[in-house]
């Protein structure tokens, strides 16, 4: 504490010494120029005779303004103005303090002299605390000058960020050697105005025409519209260029990506053409549920699973169980998020249906909060298998949940999609079942069961974005399953982060919904996807219908009718109500557990793919009519009957 006061007192004594410097400087210069470089001797005693006083004045304003206290290598124009008014109050008090000793003295100071002084100590006082600005821009304007040749840059859109971005270039901050040209705004006001003596050279209709006239090298994206059709307009006229496309990222990037300089340029990505902005969530909410804790989370080498491990983590829980079957995806996981030899993170490797297994790990870590996230997901392929779809999406979610009651877990979180609202896949169906489940056993059980349903998910492992980027690299075809084929998407960590504060807001059987936006058209991103590389879709890459795959719909749906929508705490978050008692525990046990049976049967697989549609539709008596042979109404009447005949007898 003792340095740390030292080393400021040494402060305020180098810079009290600069002004020890300019002020008298300052008064000589004004005097000379007030008298025509003809001063007489009398003046020059009079204002060496005070300006010691002059000088203690305008320190004394100085110090108690708290100029002495300011860094100026980081100055604002905020800063200029207080010095302003400091050296303004100074030459105000000196000119008033002038005027009256003038009846106690014969000799006075000249009023002009004084006014002229504190002007000349206002610019002198600017240059000195400036000197490192001032330096940069000059050395800047003398690099540009001396025959450098540097990237020249249009910026779109006028805003502080742009203005700070113009700035940082114009200074020579940028790590590239660039040359501001001028920027492009659709404000009708604007064209022909300059910011910093930079011109708005036109509108965004004329960005073709300036990167060719202007010989643009670099169009730097600085204000995007809000509408999702007009950004990616904004961004496909850009991409057209002979230009390189740049972004500025927005404040909630810069938060959430964590970017060491606000002004990091980045290059256009799949989050700018799908136009979603990134979501922020409540942390303290988050961390209540999580922070030293024993969390479970199944599939944890999966898209989604991972991401709730790395989260997880932020939030200091006690233990972080990860669980799956894939030795290679947990050992990837280890790798990078336990570099340190961390112990609060345990790696398991189990199947979800081995009922043994999930028990025995419930038995040794009794976790609080378990986030079920294993699953099988790939349409087409679990089509062709539902007896898998059965096993692990059903009967591994049973498993699980119900050792998670048995242990007293605090909350089990369901992660479910839009594929289970009217399902016409095994995946979706299964799904469905999942969701059922839920609700059964959020009303016999103290365990906090919660479903959070939310559609595609970018970037995940065989899904329609990486399998799109492969096939441009390779040089085609993009394969798209049919024209009017359209998505809801959502990134891997705004989905986490969601569910995350889903699970802080759920009460025992709620089903939460994440939101989404708009559809996406598939046919719309693969010819985004292939602009954005630069390339001309039919021409350099060709896009190739294959046909809709079994158990896909052309439009997913986030809710069921009956589904009433609520909103919550959070703006992207929303609450589903639905009729309670859709299914009774038992029953759906039940049915799960014939059609578990059923796959001993000849055409066992054929039994359970029927089967699983059925009960997922609540139709539970034809279920049991085609899958079990059995007629409810039909055996109860047999069994009425007899029972009236031995009573008879």
């Amino acid at each position: 504490m003792a340095a740390y006061k030292t080393e400021l007192l040494k402060q305020y004594i180098r810079r009290i010494f600069l002004d020890l410097l300019i002020i008298p400087f300052a008064f000589y210069l004004a005097w000379f120029v007030r008298f025509d470089c003809h001063v007489p001797p009398g003046e020059w005693r009079t204002l060496t005779r005070y300006l010691f006083p002059i000088a203690c004045v305008y320190i004394t304003i100085n110090a108690t303004s708290g100029i002495y206290r300011r860094l100026w290598a980081y100055a604002s124009f905020r800063d200029v103005i207080l010095l302003t008014e400091t050296v303004g109050l100074g030459t105000l008090i000196l000119v008033v303090v002038n005027f009256t000793f003038t009846n106690y003295h014969h000799y006075r100071l000249s009023t002009g002299g004084l006014i002229f002084g504190g002007f000349l100590t206002l610019t002198l006082s600017t240059i000195a605390k400036y000197r490192r600005q001032l330096m940069t821009v000059f050395l800047a304007s003398w690099s540009r000058s001396a025959g450098s040749n540097p990237e020249r840059i249009l910026i779109v859109g006028v805003n502080e960020a742009a203005q700070q971005l113009a700035t940082h270039i114009y200074m020579g901050k940028s790590m590239v050697d660039y040359e501001l040209v001028g920027f492009v705004d659709d404000d009708p006001n604007g064209k022909g105005m300059n910011i910093n003596g930079v011109e708005i050279l036109g509108t965004t209709a004329q960005i073709q025409t300036l990167v060719r006239d202007k010989q643009i090298d670099i169009i730097i994206i600085a204000r995007r519209p809000a509408d999702q059709e007009e950004t990616w307009k904004l961004i496909s006229t850009c991409l057209e260029t002979t230009a390189q496309v740049k972004v500025l990222p927005d404040m909630m990037e810069v938060v959430g990506e964590g970017y060491q300089d606000p002004l990091t340029l980045r290059d256009v990505s799949i989050d700018d053409i799908l136009g979603r902005a990134p979501a922020t969530v409540n942390d303290e909410a988050c961390k209540h549920i999580v922070a030293d804790k024993v969390v479970l989370v199944t599939g944890a080498a999966g898209s989604i699973g991972s991401e709730l491990c790395r989260q997880i983590l932020r939030f200091r829980p006690r233990l972080l169980l990860a669980l799956d079957n894939s030795e290679t995806g947990l050992y990837e996981l280890n790798l990078e998020l336990n570099q340190d030899s961390h112990s609060d993170l345990q790696l398991i490797i189990a199947d979800v249906s081995d009922w043994h297994k999930v028990k025995r790990v419930f038995q040794q870590y009794k976790p609080h909060v378990v986030f079920h996230a294993a699953a099988y997901k790939h349409v087409p392929l679990i089509e062709c298998h539902p007896d898998e779809a059965l096993r692990v999406n059903i009967m591994g979610t049973v498993i699980v949940s119900e050792a998670a009651h048995k242990y007293e877990a605090e909350r089990f979180v369901f992660i479910s999609t839009d594929k289970a609202v009217d399902p016409s896949s095994v995946m979706g169906t299964s799904k469905r079942i999942g969701e059922l489940w839920m609700k059964a056993m959020s009303e016999r059980s103290d365990t906090c069961f919660t479903t959070v349903r939310f559609g595609n998910v970018i970037g995940s492992r065989g899904s329609v974005l990486p399998t799109f980027t492969r096939q441009i690299e390779l040089g085609g075809p993009v394969t798209v399953t049919h024209p009017e084929m359209h998505r809801f998407f959502i990134s891997i960590p705004e989905a986490v982060s969601l569910v995350l504060q889903s699970a802080a807001l759920s009460k025992s059987g709620e089903v939460f919904m994440l939101e989404m936006g708009e559809e996406v058209s598939i046919l719309d991103l693969a010819q985004r996807m292939i602009r954005l590389r630069g390339l001309r879709v039919n021409k350099d890459r060709e896009i190739e219908f294959v046909g809709v795959r079994p158990g896909e719909k052309l439009h997913e749906e986030l809710s069921y009718d009956y589904e009433f929508r609520e909103e919550t705490l959070h703006p992207r978050i929303y609450s589903l109500r639905c009729p309670d008692g859709l299914i009774d525990h038992d029953t759906l046990l039940g049915a799960i557990l014939i059609l578990t049976n059923s796959l001993r049967l000849p055409e066992g697989v054929q039994r359970v793919y029927e089967g699983i549609f059925q009960i997922a539709s609540l139709d539970i008596d034809g279920f049991l009519n085609k899958v079990a042979g059995l007629d409810l109404m039909r055996d109860w009447c047999q069994l009425t009957d007899s029972t009236i005949v031995r009573a008879r007898i």
